[in-house]
Order: C-alpha cells, then structure tokens, then sequence
C-alpha cells in the first residue's frame, strides 16, 4: 500500500527525534524556501523536507530511514545542476552543505574534504597553503558533484579533468553502510557520481600554485561575426603550430551586454611563471582588436569568486551542448550564422571550452567516455525573464540540431551529462561504446540492485 505524504513527514519526523544531530527544515519552516532554492527556477518543486546532515553517520541513517520506508530522496552537494536535479516533488532533499570540511595531507599532495564542500571556500583555503585543485570556473559550484561527473573547467589542460584526481571516496552505500571505495566503486564515481552511493568524502591531488594570471579579454565586436571568425581562424594556427601551451586555457564566449553581443574570451594561465604565460597571452590580444583587459595575477580562488560575481543568483532555461573533434570550415559557417540569429536577451550566449593535454586522454579507472582532443560547444539559455525561457532555448536547440545535421561525421556520439537535458541524449552514447555501458550497468545492478539511488544521475536502472 503507498504510503501517503502526510505518513512520510510523520515517520520522518519521528525519525529525526531520535537524531537530534540532523538540521531538520520542513516545508512550513521559515528557512525552508531559501534552503531548498536552487539556481534554475524554471521547474519549481517542493521537496518533502530539507534535512542537513553533518556526519556521514547522519547519512548512513537517512539512506537506511528512506530505504525502510519507501521515501524517495534526492542529494544536493552545491544545488547549481542546471535541470535543478536535486530536487524531486515530495522526495526527501538530503543537503550535505553542511559537511564541508577540509583537510590537506602533510605532504601537500592531496586533501579530503566533506561531500558539501563548495568550490570558493575549498579554492581559498588551499592558496592560503599555495596549492590549488582542478575546479569550474563559479565558486558556488560543489566540487563533489562536478568533479565525479566530469569536471570541465580552467585547469583541465594542465591537470586533467576534476575526475582524474580523484584519488579516493568514503561512501554510503544502499546497504546504508558507511564505505571506503574500492577500485571498481572508484572507477564507477569518476564519471557517474552519485548513482552509486551518497559520497560523504572525496580526496583529490593538490598542486603547487600561488599565482595564477586570469581575467576576461573583450574584443571589439561592432563587427562581430568578422571578429569572430578571426579570432578563430587565428587561434587554430597558434594550436596547430603548437603555440599554445597547455598552462593556457582559453574559453570563448559570444554574450549579450548592454552594448550589443560581444566576444568575449576568459583566459587562465596555471604557471607560476608569469613572464612567459604574458607572452602567451600576447598571441591571444593579436586576435583582435581588444576593448577590455581584466587579466591579472591573483589566486584561483579570488578568479572563481570573480567569475561567479557575473553571474545572476537566480536564472530560468537550460543549457544544450555537442561535442566536435575539430574546427572544421563547416562548424565555423553554422556558428557564424547562429550566432548572427542569437536572440538579443540577457543570459542567451555561446560558449565554446576545449579539451586537449591530460584533459583529453583517455583514464581506464573511470567510467567517462570522451577522452579524445574536442571542442564542447554550449548553448546557453539562462536568462533572467521566464518569458524570455522559450525563444532563447529554441535557439540554443536550433543550432544544435544545424550541426547534427550539416556536419555529422564531426560530431562525437557522447556529450557531457552534466550539461545535457535528462533523456536528450541516451546514456549509451554518453557512456559507449556499448561495452563501456554495458559494464556500467552491470556494477549498477551489483553495487545497487535495488536501485535505491534512482534519482541520482544517471538514471541507470527503471525503478
């Protein structure tokens, strides 16, 4: 017999008492629109209740409460998922926020933090220590959800993804049992994240950096589809003559300003030597006429708390991505077009990030399929107005599907599933080929056979 939802808050709520440790927010209490907020309002749900656990034996009750009783629930480590995944209509929201601590080992190699931690207070507590750890470029980002699920980001070329250093995880399990991962479970977190267990802890390598240069270059954009395609034809010689160093990460973006649509390039350079990232960087200003120069010396952590500084608290939309291999003269075309057709609304952009180095070779100790030199191409409709959810996104979608169509055999089958609408593009492909997959599933149905993280990405197994 179901289980109705005023049954659900009472068993919960007898539960608790008997936990006093676990921060309880139900839907009446005053906090509980703030907690449960996330970054995409688009698909407003109201969750159960919030509960904040604060020990991984916190969550190791909470998995074995839910599981007794039939509750769904979900797991929020930073709640900046842009299909707002983290929370499910009437399902139990665990938040683990509250675990953020962090630990650096003696040898300055790695640090273990909680499974809450966000990526602006780890990055600033490790350059106290002059150390930084692959991350995103937005500091209120957590770094447990976007480091097992990829982890693109302004390091990537240097160090490799966020989840290839990964070095360790506490978990718990759908046993409700409090783990050390072995390799196989390991193997399984650094790509599909969450679906196998609530992970409470994470160890990841550290590196020795006091002083990155990072900052925004604007160029001139009163022409901007010439500018554009200059940028590009001269930015794929210095890659092809092998100018561009694999400290130098280089993120296009086309964005809408109170000035019109303009380019716009972020730039991180991860050496200490700045002498030769600013010759670097030099070949980068040759591209075009620049207007703007925020480039700088400064930690990583006050670039991601910069970063994140422009970006809204709050947006509407979704975002849609393709993987290509190369720049080709047909991807450029289709660009240049779409890009003259962007919708004049605040939070409709484009955005290209490239993998190449550590970033694009391939890691058998994960389950993350695109491990080869690409360029990932994201259609961004996050703005600011509802109203403004349908046109931006018919755009975002429009070009995607141009160059599905125009220049296939470009194309990689997978894209990044943190950027991906749940069921636009099967998890074989995302996963594949079908050997990878079909090993995935496989430790799916051994490590949860009954599926209890079936709201965690990815959906592997029908509940």
């Amino acid at each position: 017999m179901a289980t109705s939802l005023d049954e659900k808050q009472s068993s919960l709520k007898t539960f608790l008492e008997s936990h006093p440790g676990i921060k309880y927010i139900p839907p009446n209490g005053p906090d509980f629109s703030s907690l449960s907020a996330l970054y995409v309002c688009s698909s407003p749900t109201t969750p159960l209740a919030v509960v904040r656990p604060q020990t991984a034996d916190h969550v190791a009750a909470l998995v074995s409460f839910c599981t007794a009783h039939a509750i769904q629930f979900t797991v929020r480590t930073g709640g900046k998922n842009i299909f707002g995944l983290s929370s499910v209509q009437d399902a139990l929201m665990i938040d683990m926020r509250d675990m953020d601590s962090i630990q650096i080992d003696k040898s300055k190699s790695s640090v273990t933090v909680g499974g809450g931690i966000l990526q602006a207070k780890l990055a600033g507590a490790l350059a106290k220590e002059g150390l930084v750890t692959p991350s995103g470029s937005l500091g209120f980002v957590g770094l447990v959800g976007w480091s097992t699920y990829g982890g693109y980001g302004p390091l990537a070329s240097h160090y490799g993804l966020g989840l290839d250093n990964i070095l360790g995880a506490k978990v718990v399990n759908a046993e409700g049992e409090v783990v050390v991962a072995d390799k196989e479970l390991l193997k399984c977190i650094r790509g599909a994240g969450g679906a196998f267990g609530v992970i409470v802890e994470l160890t990841v390598k550290v590196y020795p950096l006091n002083h990155l240069l990072g900052g925004m270059i604007i160029f001139d954009s009163q022409d901007l589809i010439p500018a554009y395609e200059k940028f590009n034809a001269g930015y794929q010689t210095l890659l092809e003559n092998g100018a561009i160093p694999l400290e130098l990460d280089v993120q296009q973006f086309i964005v809408n300003t109170p000035q019109g649509k303009a380019l716009a390039v972020a730039v991180v350079w991860s050496s200490d030597d700045h002498e030769a990232g600013r010759a670097c960087l030099a070949k980068i200003e040759a591209l075009g006429v620049v207007v703007m120069n925020t480039v700088e010396s400064q930690t990583l952590a006050q670039y991601v708390e910069i970063m994140m500084s422009a970006i809204p608290p709050v947006a509407y939309g979704s975002c849609r991505t393709i993987n290509v291999r190369k720049w080709t003269k047909e991807t450029s075309q289709i660009l240049s077009r779409g890009i003259h057709r962007m919708p004049s609304l605040f939070g409709t952009a484009f955005s290209l990030h490239e993998l190449r180095g550590p970033s694009a070779a391939p890691n058998p100790d994960s389950v993350f399929a695109t491990r080869e030199p690409h360029f990932m191409l994201e259609f961004i409709s996050l703005v600011n107005k509802e109203e403004d959810v349908k046109e931006s996104e018919e755009w975002g979608a429009s070009l995607r599907n141009e160059i599905l169509q125009k220049d296939p055999e470009n194309v990689l089958p997978g894209t990044y599933i943190s950027l991906t609408p749940p069921g636009d593009v099967p998890l074989s492909k995302i996963y594949g080929p079908d050997a990878n997959y079909q090993n995935l599933l496989d430790l799916k149905k051994k490590h949860d056979p009954q599926n209890v993280f079936n709201l965690a990405v990815p959906k592997l197994l029908e509940s």
